[in-house]
């Protein structure tokens, strides 16, 4: 499998752009999936940052951020299917406006409310029944139970939150006026990036692209070539590793 190329390893722009043009090669040829992801992984930010343009230049607050870079990533994956490297275009050149277009196109959907409350409320029927999986309705401890998934549920909130999304290119308002409140907050958020960091591959790839990126199960098991009910799995698997590296403090419920 061929590993996907990351940020950190810091080559420099000659080397990046080599193992770019070996990926696309080895993709055009035999549309081998790992490069694929390997591919969309490399022009995410880029990507991203088209979102963050996009929406600093908007007209109106109808549609959330996230659903801008959500957009912004169907778009790349498209683009990266379609892209034809053997024609000597650059690929950022063929996928603007593509990724563009997409966000553009979809935002005309989601102004219409609806659309949104729908997407909002797939994407809470999707972690709502990940973790609901694991739950043993046989259980003699019900409260347990019912405790595992509300607390997977809360850690989804806090990842919501974790600011990994480039939240300075728009304002995000300070709902915690309490200082403690404010500071444990801000505390749990640098726990849980870190711990994120020490996922294992798949599991910390279903996190990123689930609530950093906004991306649904349903996209994911495309970018990953999993099945949703894997990428479901996954998901729970990482809250549940998650649960383990991060204390929630007891009273964090009043944090609103």
């Amino acid at each position: 499998m061929t590993p996907a190329i990351q940020a950190n390893d810091n080559p420099d722009a000659g080397s990046l752009r080599e193992q770019e043009r070996q990926l696309w090669l080895r993709f055009t040829l035999d549309r081998n999936l790992p490069d694929r992801e390997a591919l969309f992984d490399l022009h995410l930010p880029y990507a991203t940052a088209l979102a963050s343009q996009l929406f600093r230049g908007r007209h109106d607050d109808d549609v959330e951020y996230r659903d801008y870079v959500q957009l912004a990533c169907m778009g790349l994956l498209e683009a990266v299917d379609r892209f034809d490297a053997t024609r000597g275009v650059a690929f950022r050149t063929f996928a603007t406006p593509r990724i563009r277009g997409s966000v553009l196109d979809g935002i005309v959907r989601l102004s219409e409310r609806q659309e949104q409350v729908e997407l909002r409320a797939r994407i809470r029927r999707e972690r709502f029944d990940s973790l609901n999986e694991a739950t043993d309705k046989h259980a003699k401890n019900v409260f347990h139970s019912l405790a595992s998934m509300t607390m997977g549920l809360a850690i989804g909130f806090i990842l919501d939150d974790t600011g990994m999304i480039d939240r300075a290119s728009h304002s995000h308002q300070q709902h915690y006026d309490h200082a403690y409140h404010s500071l444990a907050w801000t505390q749990t958020k640098s726990r849980l990036t870190d711990a994120v960091s020490r996922l294992p591959s798949r599991e910390r790839k279903v996190v990123q692209y689930h609530y950093f990126h906004g991306l649904t199960f349903d996209r994911i098991a495309d970018v990953l070539n999993l099945s949703k009910g894997r990428v479901s799995q996954l998901h729970r698997t990482a809250l549940a590793e998650l649960r383990k590296h991060v204390r929630i403090a007891d009273d964090l419920y009043l944090i609103t």
